[in-house]
Formats: structure tokens, sequence, C-alpha cells
């Protein structure tokens, strides 16, 4: 496991010129380049992924890829979320040239950049992207990754719950809670085994990026500043949030706080036990699937309800780079065009469940009607944002999250439990800074 200590020692230069210069850094440099134009496409690559559901769609992709260029040996090595960021780290800093194409999370983006540790795409295919995802991996007008896994972080709810109700969506947290008690009422509390809220808020990294940006950011908290890398999660709106979520988990799902795995929180969900939840795509994938789920049909989409403000939802792509490191720069390069291409992620949206980036592949009549919800999807891809914006986030969810989460449980107040989250924060960029 790489230490913080260690990751500073890693990052600390790139870190140290964020702090100093803001986002504006990250958006005007220009790296070390390494162009190249695909020629015999041959050979072996090794990609670096997710496990769980992301390796379900990256091999429907290294499928397309390998139908059109049968001659290219392909790898895949499924990684958990943690694993494969320190995998990363290591080898890029040794120069390993044992992974050619690498599967990154969007914080991850920046700081590989500046790095130098991701090959430039010639010509890449921006069309029919979102603004956001095509402007996130250009720097200095080259663009070094291209996204592909469309996540976002949203709320989903029950139809046939609300109506059952007298209830329209929610527009606010405050009607959350309002159905929220209703549904502890009505179902809850006469033995029907349905909770008012859900959420995979565990302790450490998952309540810091799955759950509480949710409530955070509509109630005018936030976790960085203006350019993207100063802590700013100490505030009263900070504050509010976490006695609001407080509050709400009073008639939320009894796991939420401890489930064992994702899997057994979107179990939860397809047994029909969350009237109310917030989720990443790939958690609701099974939702009308009659051999897998008891709520087909049931459960519609909606982007994060506003409090103070409107906010969205937190956006949370997948981009698929190539590293400056492979030995096989014409196949790697390729290998990021092809498997991002329309063509691509309309298959592997269609067979393997994968929420799209591209824009056309929501509109495209296939997979309207293999999805239901894609006018949702797309309506949601339009309006993500990204939350976890420093390039240092990895090194201090863990602690954010832990203060986080004993905040909600009440081992610590609200307050002491947001000063001590924000001053984790603080201290991995001080630590840089020094």
């Amino acid at each position: 496991m790489v230490t913080r200590r260690q990751f500073i020692y890693l990052v600390g230069g790139v870190a140290l010129a964020a702090a100093a210069g803001g986002i504006y850094y990250w958006l005007s440099q220009t790296p070390s380049t390494q162009p190249s134009k695909p020629k015999k496409i041959s050979g072996k690559l090794t990609i670096l992924g997710r496990s769980g559901y992301h390796e379900t769609i990256n091999r429907n992709l290294m499928d397309t890829f390998s139908k059109k260029y049968p001659d290219v040996t392909l790898d895949y090595v499924p990684k958990g979320y943690t694993d494969e960021y320190q995998t990363i780290i290591l080898s890029m800093r040794n120069k390993s040239s044992d992974y050619d194409v690498l599967y990154l999370d969007e914080p991850w983006i920046h700081m590989f950049i500046q790095n130098g540790w991701l090959m430039p795409i010639d010509n890449p295919d921006l069309s029919n992207y979102p603004d956001f995802l095509k402007s996130w991996p250009t720097v200095g007008g080259k663009t070094y990754a291209q996204a592909i896994t469309g996540n976002a972080n949203f709320l989903f709810y029950r139809t046939d719950i609300l109506k059952d109700l007298g209830e329209s969506p929610p527009e606010t947290w405050d009607d959350v809670l309002r159905i929220a008690k209703k549904v502890k009422s009505k179902y809850t509390d006469t033995g029907v085994k349905l909770y008012g809220f859900g959420a995979y808020s565990v302790k450490g990294t998952s309540i810091a990026q799955d759950t509480f940006p949710a409530i955070l950011y509509p109630f005018g908290g936030r976790y960085f500043a203006d350019d993207g890398i100063t802590p700013a999660l100490k505030s009263q709106e900070a504050i509010d949030a976490l006695e609001f979520f407080k509050e709400l988990k009073k008639y939320s799902h009894p796991r939420m706080t401890e489930f064992g795995s994702l899997a057994e929180y979107s179990e939860a969900i397809l047994r029909g036990e969350v009237a109310i939840g917030v989720v990443w795509n790939g958690w609701i994938s099974d939702i009308d699937n009659p051999q897998k789920s008891q709520v087909v049909g049931k459960i519609d989409i909606m982007p994060y309800p506003r409090q103070k403000v409107s906010f969205g939802a937190q956006s949370g792509v997948w981009y698929m780079a190539a590293s400056s490191y492979t030995t096989n720069p014409d196949a790697a390069i390729e290998y990021v065009k092809v498997t991002t291409s329309f063509e691509a992620q309309k298959r592997a949206a269609i067979e393997a469940g994968l929420p799209p980036t591209r824009l056309n592949v929501f509109t495209d009549p296939d997979y309207k009607a293999k999805v239901r919800l894609a006018d949702k999807f797309l309506n949601i891809i339009r309006v993500v944002k990204p939350v976890r914006t420093n390039p240092l986030w990895g090194d201090m969810a863990e602690n954010v999250g832990t203060y986080l989460y004993m905040g909600l449980l009440g081992q610590i107040s609200a307050e002491e439990a947001i000063t001590k989250a924000y001053e984790e924060m603080v201290k991995v960029t001080s630590a840089v800074k020094s």
C-alpha cells in the first residue's frame, strides 16, 4: 500500500504547482508528449482496469477491438478501486511497461497528465461528448484520455411507493426527508421491509465520495474552492448538510452505514427495500431485469434534489488512456480510439450495461429500446459536475470519510466531524507545500 509520505513524494511537485497556481496551472501547461500514429497494429496489449461491473464492460470493449484487430493479443488485469490506483502510481513511478492501456477514474486524470504518464491521442474523436467530457482530459490543446464509462451519482426513487403515498418526485432534500418519514410510518413500522432512504455510506472513502456530496453540494457546501485545489469543506453549509443526513438516517435502511459491499446495497434496491436512494449508474443496472429484480418498471431517476442551490449530479466518469511507457504505442492509442467510439459504446451499452458517454448513444433507437430510462440518463449526463477535483483526493478521501462517518453516527458532533475532515484535507495539502 502506498503511504501518504510515499504518495506525496511521488506527486509532490505536481500538487505544489497546483496549490500555487490553482486549476489554471493544470489547464494551461503542456507536458512532454510522445506523438504516435498507428501503423501496423499487432503484438500484445495489457489493460489495467477495475473489477466488478467495470470488468464486464471492459471485456465487451476488448471483444469489439479484437474483431477489428485480431492480430493483437489482449490481457485484462482487474483491480479494486484503491488497488488499481496504487498499482498505477507504483507502475508509473518505475516507468514500467507492464500496462499499455489504463482505465482511469476522473480525479486521477490531471495528475497523471502533468506527470507525463499518459500519451496524447492524435486526432481524437470528441464528437457527441458533453463539453465537460471533452475538456477535462485536454491540456495545452492535446487530449490524453477519452471518456468511456459515464458514471454519475444521482437519486433514484420508487414510482409505485410515491404514488401510494400521494407524493410527487422530491424537488428538495426536505421533500426526501418528509417522504422518508411517511414510508417509515406506513411501511417500516407496520412490518414491511421497506425503508425511506438508502445509500452506500460505510466508513471511509465510500461515504466521502458516494453519498455525502449528494447532500453537501445542494446545501451550498463544497469540498474545494473555485481553484479546484484549496480545501473548502469547513463551512456552516457543510455542518447543516451533515446534521440533515443524521436526521435522514433515522428513516433509512438499517444497513446503510454497514453494507458489506456495493453488491449488497444494490441487492437491497433490487429486492425493493429502498424507496429513495443515492446511486451510481452501475448499482441499478439490473433494475429492469426480471431474473434479478423485484422492482421492474418501478424505478425512476433524477439529478440531486435542490436545497439552497440546484447542483445537478456528481460526475464519476471513467476514461481510457495509453501509458507513456507502453512498448506498443500504436496499438495502445488505437485501442483507446476504438473502444471509446460510438460503435463500441453502443454495443457495450446494450450488451454489457455500459453507461455511455457519447450523447448519440442515448438517442440511438436500439439503445432506447433496451434501456427504459435512456432519456433520463441523458438528462443526467448533461448536468454532471466534478467534486473530487484535487489531484490528491485519493490520499485524503479515506480519512475525510472516516470523520464524516463518525459524525453521521453521532460519535462526534457534526461540527467536529466537518472540522476534522477539513483539517485532514489541509494536512495533505500542507505536507506537500512544506
